[in-house]
């Protein structure tokens, strides 16, 4: 997994030096040359975050992180006629859910998640990107959640083949309720190789962690960081080559 996921992350763009610390990857310091409303559609943000990360590229448009859940339709129409800042207010609140993303019911076949979306990216092969309707359900919200609450988006890995195995590339990753997500602080221009790098955003992974537990439906998570795990006692565990991406399992 770890030399197939630096691989695919090159792909996803030129790698760049993470010689940055945490501190200036988050400052609002590149926001100073424009902070106008006609840069507040969605692919301004988008293309904001892509480069930079944090929530400085949503704070421009009158973003706050405590505006966590969304209605995501209304809230990008807003934002592409131009609505600014006034958009966040009508459409995001504590209690307005950020979309349809719990079926009713179990499925009996796997879905396929989309190769990119709001709030997360995709690497790692295509023909492992299957899960259960509600674990792709979950994925969505998860990036909505972390994306609105941290400016950096998912990098979304592995879960399982169209029939429900893991076409022996992992131990696990059977019957589409497992995921592996790379660690935060990957943006399509930096890439984040292990924890142990500068570019590696301990308090983003924090907020990636809680938000799966606020979620709900999980039942454990392994990931190598120890100073993360502390925060979560006795629902994360270690496991070799866990220190490149986080694994989630999911209830059915």
């Amino acid at each position: 997994m770890k030399n197939l996921f630096a691989l695919v992350l090159v792909s996803l763009a030129t790698v760049v030096a993470c010689t940055a610390n945490q501190t200036d990857r988050n400052s609002a310091d590149f926001m100073a040359v424009d902070t106008s409303e006609a840069h507040c559609t969605v692919k301004d943000i988008s293309d904001c975050t892509d480069a930079h990360g944090g929530l400085s590229c949503f704070s421009r448009c009158g973003f706050k992180p405590n505006e966590n859940f969304c209605a995501m339709d209304t809230l990008n129409k807003c934002l592409d006629n131009k609505g600014g800042t006034t958009c966040y207010q009508k459409h995001c609140s504590s209690d307005v859910h950020s979309g349809p993303f719990n079926p009713p019911n179990r499925s009996s076949g796997l879905v396929k998640l989309p190769p990119s979306g709001y709030g997360y990216e995709t690497f790692d092969v295509e023909s492992m990107r299957f899960g259960q309707p509600k674990t792709i359900a979950r994925i969505k919200e998860l990036a909505v959640r972390v994306y609105n609450k941290t400016g950096y988006k998912l990098f979304v890995g592995d879960m399982s083949n169209a029939a429900g195995g893991n076409s022996g590339r992992h131990a696990g990753h059977y019957d589409g309720i497992e995921v592996d997500i790379a660690i935060m602080g990957n943006t399509p221009t930096v890439s984040c190789y292990n924890i142990w790098e500068s570019c590696y955003l301990r308090s983003a992974q924090s907020v990636l962690m809680g938000e799966i537990l606020n979620m709900g439906g999980a039942t454990s998570m392994l990931f190598n960081d120890y100073a993360v795990q502390s925060k979560f006692p006795g629902f994360v565990g270690s496991a070799s080559g866990h220190d490149n991406h986080l694994h989630v399992n999911w209830h059915q």
